[in-house]
Parts: C-alpha cells; structure tokens; sequence
C-alpha cells in the first residue's frame, strides 16, 4: 500500500524523471570516454539532485498548459536526441540544463522558475564545458608546463634542461610535454569544481575573488610535479601508469583534495572564538 501511494504522488514521479535524465547523461558521457567530463558532470548532478530532495517537501505543482508544454517539448527533444546516441560534447553539456529546465516547466510553469534558479545554475554552469576547454586548448599550457616542471626540478637539485617543451634530466631521460601532459583537463576539472563551490556556500566578495584562481594554480602545480615524476620514470615499466593510467587520476583527486583543505580552512571553518573576560577566573 505503501508504494501504491507514492505511485500517485507526483514528487515521486519528478524525482523518477530527475533520476532518469542524470543516469541517461552519464551513461551517454560514458560512452566518449571521457572520464574528467564524467566525473565533472556526476558532481553536479550530485548537487543539483542534493538540492532538490531537500526541498521535494514544499515542491507544489502550479504549472499552466505554456509550461506543461514548454516542458514536455523539452523533454521530448532531449530524449529524441538521446536515442541517437549522441557524442557531441556540447549537446552532453546542454543535456542536462535542457532535461532540468524541462522539468522545472512541467513542476512550476513559466513564472515559478525562479524556485529552480539555484538548480538551474548549477547546471548551466555545467553547459559552458566545451567553451572553458577550448580556451584552455588555445594557451600555451604545454610550454609553461615544461618551465614549471624545469623550476621544480632546479629546486630539488637536479641538473635539468628544457628545450622548448622538452625536458632532460641526467641520464638521458628526454619526454616532451604535449598537449595531453599540458595540464588543461586537470585545471578544466578545477575550474568547474571550484565554480561549483561558488554555487554553494556563500562567501565574501575577496573570498569569490580568489577561489577560481587558487583551483587554478592547484591543477597547474600538481600536473607540473606529475610531469616531473613522468620525467624521472620515463624508462620504466611505470611510465605508463603516471601517464595514461591510474596515476594520472590520482593527482585529479589529489587536486581536488587540496582544493577542499584549501576552502575548508580559508573559508568554511568558524574560528574559535576568544575566550570571555572572567572566564578563566
């Protein structure tokens, strides 16, 4: 009886369809192996799905016939679209605003959007993807990968040499760093965490100054010491696990870890506070 009941409730309904539109995304980004955007888009589906159980109490269907079929025309597309199979990054991207925005219609109508707007923010973050990788692509990263990787190695002593964005150290251990070792997907990745971030806590103006910039600098930085690890082993049978294999996902978390250390201490932990005149009497 139970489950007949939230058969006929329509939050349960919405809830399904959420649950169906963020698998459907993840299992076509799966698909183009592309594990960085995987992972970015499960993050935020993540969040927005977070914020939406938590207010699946006072969700109130108030949608009109514009929003009913501003919605179903929504859905209908991006399931259309879906069947092919798609394996455009940008339609990836779009999908989930498109599947939310749908579903927020069909909830709200028109003129309850903006109970979504959070929501809604979340995800469209999430649509400028290939646009923030293709700026990314078109810098230098590769470049100033080798020079800081060549500065990491001067500080630890040893005697490297870069040529353009080739790097020797002693032994005649040469790798070039090209656009794969550049860097791009793991700043990417710490771009939209660290917008993501944003998003969700609230901060000072200097606070939101500073994040985007300090993920910035952390993807750089660890992909840099990666490169150099690279460098070192580049003749041995674990060259490929630092460069194509797991070890290359470890620094992904290992930025992001750092990313969290980094807010947690800057940002989010309440600082004790001084101890009361009296107190200690």
């Amino acid at each position: 009886m139970e489950w007949t009941s939230r058969l006929r409730d329509p939050k349960f309904w919405l809830l399904g369809l959420l649950a169906a539109i963020a698998a459907i995304h993840l299992t076509l980004v799966d698909r183009i192996y592309n594990e960085d955007l995987f992972a970015t888009s499960a993050l935020f589906w993540l969040a927005a799905g977070t914020l939406i159980w938590e207010k699946r109490k006072d969700v109130e269907f108030e949608s009109h016939l514009p929003g009913v079929i501003g919605g179903g025309v929504l859905l209908s597309l991006v399931l259309l679209r879906s069947l092919t199979l798609p394996d455009s990054k940008l339609f990836l991207c779009l999908l989930p605003v498109l599947g939310l925005l749908g579903l927020a219609l069909l909830t709200a109508g028109v003129k309850g959007l903006r109970k979504y707007r959070h929501e809604l923010s979340i995800v469209a973050v999430l649509a400028l993807y290939p646009f923030v990788e293709r700026l990314l692509r078109s810098l230098p990263l590769s470049m100033w990968t080798a020079k800081a990787a060549n500065t990491l190695f001067w500080y630890t002593g040893t005697n490297s040499q870069r040529t353009g964005v080739f790097l020797t150290i002693p032994g005649g251990r040469t790798v070039e760093v090209y656009e794969a070792c550049s860097g791009a997907q793991s700043i990417l990745q710490m771009v939209f965490v660290s917008a993501l971030f944003l998003l969700m806590f609230s901060l000072k103006p200097v606070q939101r100054v500073i994040t985007i910039p300090v993920a910035i600098f952390l993807g750089f930085f660890t992909n840099a010491i990666r490169v150099c690890i690279m460098t070192i082993l580049v003749n041995t049978d674990s060259f490929e696990f630092w460069h194509t294999g797991h070890g290359s996902l470890i620094f992904s978390v290992i930025s992001v870890a750092l990313f969290g250390l980094f807010a947690w201490f800057a940002f989010l932990r309440e600082p004790k506070q001084p101890p009361m005149v009296g107190d200690n009497q």
